[in-house]
């Protein structure tokens, strides 16, 4: 009995398991079309991103390969990968001879530098783009300037560099050309300021003489001698305008040129030294000049011809565009490692929308001083060019009807 009840329960489980393996199968079939659904959607937008992507490649390589610009690509150690036939004939090499060749290899000696900052930019920095000018030299030893551009990319993973290379050897020929005439122009300048300053020196020496032997005559005639006294004050006043003009174009030249010595000086015994001479101005105009320095000596390196220059023409300016009986004050201070000079006045100031062009050369802050004294434009530019010189720092405080306050610094 036993035996019996056993083999019918498997007989029924034999009669079942045909239908759960059919449904088991169907259930697998129904997952494996899903499967394949989503497999073959994810194929048909694979290929449509590649397709997109050879499109994209090729209408890189028709701007890449047919521009009439020197185009690149490099790798971060500077190699090259891909050339253009412009690049080609702009630096007389073939493609075998720029591919796989490191772009400093035809870079001008003096020049190199250049790919190096364009390398740090562009790889270290991830600066998306940057650009330089610069010089390279061709396969026949020639070289020219180039106005390079390059963008940073990614490719597979690797970033590359997508760089335009533009000839500008004629701008910068005719930059130099400009320069030239630049220069020219200013030598004859020069050349002319120099012939002209003899004769105005005579003419400056005879009306002061004039001037004086007038003051001492008793003549009888009183209303021709005050008429003479005019015309020979007139003649010296004219000639300080020009010689003041001439001694400036002079000196812009010299200071725009050279580059001279500077030996360490005691800028408080200096200045004390010269302060008188520089306040004859001042006394004309009963301004009160007075100097603050500190007990112990100031020491900064200075050029002592060009300098007392500086301290001429801020007192002068300071003196021309303050009122009589104005205060004038020269500071002078240590700061740190540093030499600070202030010249202070209580004058008319600057107007706000002027104070920055006051270092301009003829700066259309230039005015008539308070008295009437005539100005060339060039004073505060003449400093600027001196304190550069020096390496050091000028700059300028002030407030209309309130007066102007010059800092110079310098080490």
């Amino acid at each position: 009995m036993p035996n019996s009840k056993k083999e019918l329960n498997t007989s029924e489980n034999n009669k079942t398991s045909p239908e759960a393996q059919i449904l088991a199968l169907q259930e697998a079939n129904k997952q494996l079309r899903s499967e394949n659904t989503a497999v073959l959607a994810k194929l048909e937008r694979q290929e449509d991103v590649e397709e997109r992507y050879r499109e994209s490649q090729s209408r890189f390589e028709v701007v890449f390969y047919q521009s009439v610009l020197g185009q690149k690509i490099i790798a971060q150690d500077l190699r090259i990968t891909q050339v253009n036939e412009a690049l080609q004939q702009m630096m007389g090499y073939s493609k075998a001879e720029l591919i796989g060749t490191r772009i400093v290899k035809f870079a001008h000696p003096d020049f190199i530098h250049d790919w190096k900052v364009l390398q740090t930019k562009l790889w270290e920095e991830q600066i998306p783009a940057f650009q330089i000018e610069t010089c390279l030299v061709k396969k026949d030893g020639s070289i020219f300037w180039c106005q390079v551009t390059s963008i940073l990319f990614r490719d597979q993973d690797v970033s590359l560099g997508f760089t335009i290379l533009e000839d500008i050897d004629r701008r910068k020929a005719l930059e130099q050309e400009l320069k030239k005439l630049y220069d020219n122009q200013e030598t004859i300048m020069h050349m002319v300021a120099h012939d002209l300053k003899s004769p105005f020196f005579n003419i400056k020496l005879a009306a002061g003489f004039l001037k004086e032997n007038l003051e001492e005559l008793q003549a009888k005639e009183r209303g021709k001698q005050d008429q003479n006294f005019t015309y020979v004050s007139l003649i010296s006043d004219t000639s300080d305008k020009a010689l003041a003009l001439i001694d400036d174009l002079l000196l812009i030249g010299e200071v725009e040129s050279t580059y001279e010595a500077l030996e360490e000086t005691d800028l408080k015994a200096y200045i004390q030294f010269h302060l008188s001479n520089l306040s004859i101005g001042a006394r004309r105009k009963d301004i009160s000049v007075t100097f603050h320095s500190p007990e112990k000596p100031v020491y900064a390196r200075i050029n002592q011809d060009k300098f007392r220059r500086v301290l001429e023409n801020l007192l002068s300016n300071a003196v021309k565009f303050t009122n009589r009986n104005g205060q004038v004050t020269i500071n002078l201070k240590k700061e740190g490692k540093k030499a600070v000079l202030l010249v202070q006045d209580n004058g008319i100031g600057i107007p706000a929308e002027l104070v920055a062009s006051v270092f301009d050369k003829f700066t259309k802050a230039r005015r008539i001083g308070t008295y009437g004294e005539p100005t060339t434009g060039l004073g505060l530019y003449i400093v600027k060019q001196i304190i550069d010189k020096h390496r050091g720092k000028v700059w300028v405080e002030s407030q209309e009807n309130a007066g102007t306050t010059v800092f110079v610094e310098l080490l």
